[in-house]
């Protein structure tokens, strides 16, 4: 009898081990049909000093429960060294020492690094990516920063995306659809909306503006303020150093001012209002020439053409006096002096209709003078 109880217990003790997960591991297992869970529809329970701290719901949720007070649930929130005690709002995703440890009422929020989104009070739909990124946020919608301190002081704001290191971080914030890619860009960016800039140092110490544009390493590094202007290149400067508005540069031989093109290298800024040294005013000015198959210019209204010379009431100037007007002056009636031309230059549309009026009136003399030869040679 004490044989077959003996054996009892050995079998009992072999069937319980197969049944059960060993704290030295387990043999043996076949992993399509040995787990660990529950088959009903029940959650399994993780527990440290028994208290339950990590919850996997039937529908596949995780829940994690708060150390310093059992039982609190953050619910439908993910958090992995960082995160909120209590939080009222959904969907965070927090993965960092330190990160978003302030937000109790944002939501939708992804913090990805040590101490990011740290200290945000307010906000959602946010995204931080990198050590101290979006460190300091006070509150803000929409808005991405995926690098080391991108966008770490950042204060308020909607839809601004700081891509690099250090982009948009020392300049506490508030604006709008600022976009900064690159190391360093927009760096020090206090205030201002719809602001692009990429590449390097791009707009680097702009602390207030709106509507500028760089493409380009270091381009307008240490402009600090100015709106509306636009440098595509590599370390451009603009014509105004600290504050330029409405410029234009590209490559440093495309070069712009309120709407004044200017092609070539120009020593000197453009004039704002297009008004050259001539007292007229342009919208394009082009250094070393102009190569091309074709101009065309618009003639504004029928008295801006030549023909005029032949109708009948118009007034031709006598040969004699032609003569005595050349012999005085050195040149044509109505045509610049070579000084003139040297100092103001030509302007083709009203030459080239200066130079058919003389054609036209060369004619009327040619035309003239044959009929005085055919009287002439009729007697």
């Amino acid at each position: 009898m004490r044989k077959i109880i003996i054996l009892l217990g050995a079998v009992s003790a072999l069937g319980a081990n197969a049944q059960s997960w060993n704290l030295s591991g387990n043999t043996g297992t076949n992993p399509s049909t040995d787990f660990i869970g529950t088959t009903d529809n029940q959650s399994l329970v993780f527990k440290t000093n028994n208290t339950e701290k990590v919850k996997i719901t039937p529908n596949g949720r995780f829940i994690f429960f708060n150390v310093a007070t059992p039982g609190q649930v953050w619910d439908k929130n993910l958090f992995f060294g960082g995160g909120i005690d209590n939080p009222t709002a959904t969907g965070n995703v927090v993965f960092g020492i330190g990160a978003f440890t302030q937000n109790t009422v944002g939501g939708g929020n992804t913090a990805l690094g040590n101490n990011a989104m740290s200290l945000m009070t307010g906000g959602d739909f946010n995204v931080a990516l990198g050590l101290n990124s979006m460190r300091n946020t006070q509150s803000g919608t929409y808005n991405t920063a995926v690098g080391m301190n991108a966008l770490e002081n950042f204060k308020s704001g909607d839809g601004n995306t700081s891509v690099g290191t250090g982009s948009m971080a020392l300049g506490n914030l508030i604006g709008n659809n600022n976009v900064g890619l690159g190391l360093n860009v927009l760096r020090y960016l206090n205030s201002g909306n719809n602001n692009v800039a990429i590449g390097a140092d791009s707009y680097r110490a702009l602390a207030t503006g709106s509507n500028n544009v760089s493409l380009g390493f270091s381009n307008a590094r240490y402009i600090t303020s100015g709106n509306n202007n636009i440098f595509i290149g590599s370390n451009i400067t603009p014509y105004n150093t600290t504050s330029p508005n409405n410029e234009l540069n590209i490559g440093n031989w495309i070069v712009g001012n309120n709407g004044t093109i200017g092609i070539g290298t120009f020593t000197n800024q453009l004039p704002a209002d297009g008004v050259a040294s001539d007292g007229n005013k342009y919208k394009l000015f082009v250094k070393d020439g102009i190569k091309t198959e074709k101009v065309k210019v618009d003639v504004s209204s029928a008295n801006g053409w030549a023909d005029y010379v032949f109708e009948k009431d118009y007034k031709l100037l006598p040969l004699n006096d032609l003569e005595k007007y050349i012999a005085q002056n050195g040149h044509l009636p109505e045509v610049p002096t070579t000084e003139e031309a040297m100092r103001n230059g030509i302007e083709l549309k009203e030459m080239n209709i200066l130079l058919l009026k003389k054609i036209e009136e060369l004619t009327l003399y040619m035309i003239e003078q044959q009929k005085r030869i055919e009287a002439l040679e009729a007697k």
